[in-house]
């Protein structure tokens, strides 16, 4: 029972504290509810090495309980997809360190709830699917320190002949209370043609060779609550390897686009520039529309001879389309997209997986002309209706995953940061990135949108070792090669250091075969200790890419056997550090241990006041009681999806319209004191009282009425309410 009670608190309790109003997760950040002795940092150490194509950190934190109860830190890493993962988790308590054990997710979490009720030190690292984002509980004993070890790496994309790194460094130094020490070490296998502290230039960088580099932070101060974000480069081509303790050797070879081997065979593909335009209620407001109309003819003015374009307006339960195909544009078609904008007036609902269908039809015609998909949504991000969380996110990542199609997003004045975020899930994670337009900048945030877009320079360029049969590449096979990317071949294959390398790419160009070769003496390639992990991280990102647009169970079998054999965590895998319990005693959690579960939930599952004697018995007087219905309708009518236009129909209760939707399909997105809004096939119905049919339900004359009835009967019931000096 105590097992299942903890699984209830950490099941809604982590959800509810990642829901805190205007609480903006960071890099890694404690999160538990207010306590007059909060949990706290002592320090923070920080290890990054960073080589050609990947980034390894480790973060040591030391967290100290000061108060007399027992706590369980809450540690939360918001890592983005398809970049970040965390491959370590280790726990210190005094001069031990306790290493963690790899397994499936609700296997590790089912082990840490039984340490937990044994009364057991434990720690586990764990995905929160419906916050997105990992997250790390540890178990802090009264007036004790734990540190906890955590190594997260990833791979890093080479763009315009460099790559970058960041690091959210300002959180370290924030919660920092006696230390922060940071140590850089960049370190590639040609010479070390450039690296810049962008963030910290006045941290001196030093040199160590010609392939090395190291910088040190030693206090918070230094900081000056910027974020690091490293810029290095190298060599336009790179060869190096690796072979492990166990035999394993590990091969990765990289060129640029630019690379003089094969440039001349590079030529841009023509865009697609696929637009879906928000025209729902709330674009309406706000000068929204007039902004989002503004970036669709700016998109449609940077094409060129030969790149074609469309545009689908989704709001309410219609689809709108400038075209019924993308079709090449031409100056003199500006003329009828004005028309097609200016013809759309924003109202109704707001479903993003209504326009998906046409997006995806469209991104097929644009890849049989060859050219390149481009899909650019443009919302206040705002969905009243249809697919949500996880779904939608999932909706488009399929989209994005088979028609090899990056979303980008222009958030249109978002009103609030979640609205922002959700477009930012929906882009920046499918391969594009998010562009908020806030009124005036809307040419420079388009342009900044239309520079981010990195179209194929080469298409299908395979990958060989041809001395090695058993070869396992990490990297797609055949790939693509992007302006200002590379092309990548890592490879696990047998063999020693000093066997020699035969490296064969090969692709169609100039209407012939082509072939690009490098051979090397195995004993003159330098080596790379990373490379190991870069290819198991590679090989991750992969099937989970593939996975978040397909659910399929021999993939995600493969993912788990790979993710727990190289410890990990994925949103299917979880890392546990179990201490040994040093008392043999019962195996029933202990009341310490219960009660550093109940602290942290807070005030969530307090019980009601009591309603027995002793307290005053309330009377209303009649006016006090049609304040509250005013103010109770007012609230209604300032729900979103009723003051912002989102509606698509509005009916009265009881009308045969009412009595005709089914309860059992309808989906009631808001239920009020007095309005109710229902999802009822592709359309956002409000439902209203029937004694409102005397005035007219739209929000410019029936919201303002009421809102200045409720107003003025408030103020009525306070002008005659007795104070509490004349009351008898």
């Amino acid at each position: 029972m105590r097992i299942a009670r903890s699984a209830l608190v950490i099941s809604l309790v982590l959800p509810a504290l990642l829901l805190i109003p205007n609480h903006v997760v960071a890099f890694c950040e404690i999160l538990e509810p207010p306590s007059s002795f909060p949990t706290q940092v002592n320090g923070t150490q920080v290890e990054i090495r960073l080589t050609e194509g990947f980034a390894r950190v480790v973060i040591i934190k030391e967290f100290y309980n000061p108060s007399n109860e027992p706590k369980q830190g809450q540690i939360f890493f918001p890592l983005e997809k398809g970049h970040e993962l965390i491959t370590d988790l280790r726990l210190k308590i005094g001069n031990v360190v306790y290493n963690s054990s790899a397994g499936d997710r609700g296997g590790a979490l089912d082990d840490f709830l039984t340490a937990i009720a044994q009364g057991q030190d434990a720690a586990l690292v764990q995905y929160d699917p419906p916050r997105d984002v990992y997250w790390i509980a540890v178990t802090i004993p009264p007036k004790e320190t734990r540190t906890t070890i955590t190594t997260l790496e990833m791979p890093l994309a080479k763009r315009d002949g460099s790559y970058d790194y960041h690091y959210r460094l300002s959180v370290d130094a924030r919660d920092s209370v006696a230390y922060l020490r940071v140590h850089l070490r960049v370190e590639t296998a040609t010479p070390l043609v450039h690296v810049h502290l962008l963030s910290h230039p006045d941290v001196p960088v030093l040199r160590i060779g010609d392939r090395a580099a190291e910088a040190y932070i030693n206090d918070t101060g230094t900081v000056q609550g910027r974020d690091l974000d490293v810029h290095f480069g190298a060599a336009s081509s790179a060869l190096a390897q690796w072979v492990d303790p166990q035999g394993e050797r590990y091969v990765r070879y990289s060129i640029d686009a630019w690379d003089p081997a094969w440039r001349n065979f590079m030529a841009p593909m023509p865009r697609s520039l696929l637009v879906a335009v928000d025209a729902s209620g709330s674009m309406g407001l706000d000068d929204r529309w007039s902004a989002a109309e503004e970036s669709v003819s700016r998109l449609a003015a940077d094409l060129h001879p030969g790149e074609t374009f469309n545009v689908v307006a989704f709001g309410g339960p219609s689809v709108r389309t400038l075209d019924s195909v993308p079709r090449e544009w031409t100056p003199g078609r500006s003329a009828d997209l004005d028309r097609f904008l200016a013809s759309l007036t924003p109202h109704g609902s707001t479903s993003f997986a209504d326009p998906l269908a046409v997006i995806d039809g469209w991104a097929r015609m644009a890849t049989a002309l060859h050219q390149q998909p481009i899909f650019v949504l443009i919302s206040d991000g705002r969905p009243s209706r249809g697919l949500e969380g996880l779904e939608l996110e999932r909706a488009f990542s399929e989209v994005a995953y088979d028609r090899t199609m990056p979303i980008f997003a222009l958030a249109t004045k978002p009103a609030t940061h979640a609205d922002e975020s959700l477009l930012r899930n929906l882009s920046h994670f499918q391969g594009g990135d998010l562009f908020t337009l806030h009124g005036d900048d809307t040419a420079a945030q388009v342009g900044s949108l239309l520079g981010s877009i990195r179209v194929p320079m080469l298409v299908g360029v395979r990958s060989d070792l041809p001395r090695a049969s058993d070869a396992v590449f990490a990297n797609a096979n055949p790939q693509t090669v992007v302006q200002g990317g590379e092309a990548i071949v890592l490879a696990k294959l047998s063999g020693g250091s000093a066997d020699p390398i035969d490296v064969r790419l090969s692709w169609t160009g100039a209407g012939a075969a082509q072939a690009l070769e490098r051979t090397a003496s195995g004993t003159g390639v330098p080596l790379q200790s990373l490379l190991g992990r870069q290819w198991v991280l590679l090989k991750i990102h992969g099937m989970l890419a593939a996975l978040r647009a397909h659910e399929d169970p021999a993939t995600l079998d493969a993912l788990k056997a790979l993710a727990t054999g190289n410890r990990v965590v994925t949103p299917y895998t979880s890392l546990l550090v179990v201490i040994p319990r040093t008392d043999p005693g019962s195996t029933e959690a202990s009341p310490a241990a219960d009660r550093a579960f109940a602290g942290i939930g807070g005030g969530l599952f307090a019980a009601p006041a009591s309603s027995g004697r002793g307290g005053p018995i309330g009377v209303s007087s009649p006016l006090e009681i049609e304040g509250r219905k005013a103010e109770a309708l007012r609230q209604d009518l300032a729900n979103p999806l009723v003051a912002e236009n989102e509606l698509d129909r509005r009916i009265f209760a009881g009308s045969p319209e009412d009595q005709r939707i089914d309860p059992t399909t309808a989906v009631i997105r808001f239920q009020g004191t007095y309005v109710r809004v229902l999802e009822v096939g592709n359309e956002l119905v409000g439902v209203f009282p029937d004694d409102f049919r005397g005035l007219s339900l739209y929000p410019t004359t029936f919201g303002m009425a009421l809102s200045a009835l409720s107003l003025a009967a408030l103020f009525v019931v306070r002008r005659r309410r007795p104070s509490a000096s004349t009351a008898g």
